[in-house]
């Protein structure tokens, strides 16, 4: 294998509303975090785990994303991994994971389509930009 593989699925619901903004160069930046439920038995007894994420888009997914995704929003997100280097105001090296999202489906049962009719499983955008390999 020549490459190294860096694919991740995760779904789950928004837990806040995403947060949309554009970069000194204009470029469209949207980041919204996800919680995942992660169920199993132990000694019989249901049991659940949840994970929160934090997700970055870039460009039209951004746009996209943020001008139709909510707080609460059951989404599908595909991506890769990523990770941020920076330094605190101490002078501090810090690195953070988060998930550079590619597609994000909406799974909402109430989802709106541009004409305001109800859209089940509308994929809120797949559009791979350039910006993509930025980070925040």
């Amino acid at each position: 294998m020549s490459g190294n593989a860096n694919i991740i699925v995760i779904e789950g619901r928004l837990t806040r509303d995403p947060n949309f903004t554009k970069t000194k160069n204009g470029k469209s930046l949207c980041k919204f975090s996800m919680a995942n439920n992660r169920y199993y038995y132990t000694n019989g007894s249901l049991q659940k785990e949840v994970y929160f994420f934090d997700f970055i888009t870039w460009g039209y997914n951004a746009e996209k994303a943020a001008s139709s995704l909510s707080k609460g929003s059951h989404v599908l997100v595909s991506g890769e991994l990523r990770q941020n280097s920076y330094f605190t105001k101490e002078g501090n090296k810090r690195n953070s994971i988060y998930i550079l999202a590619l597609e994000i489906k909406n799974l909402s049962k109430k989802s709106l389509d541009n004409n305001g009719k109800i859209a089940n499983n509308q994929t809120v955008s797949n559009v791979i930009d350039e910006n993509m390999e930025q980070t925040f």
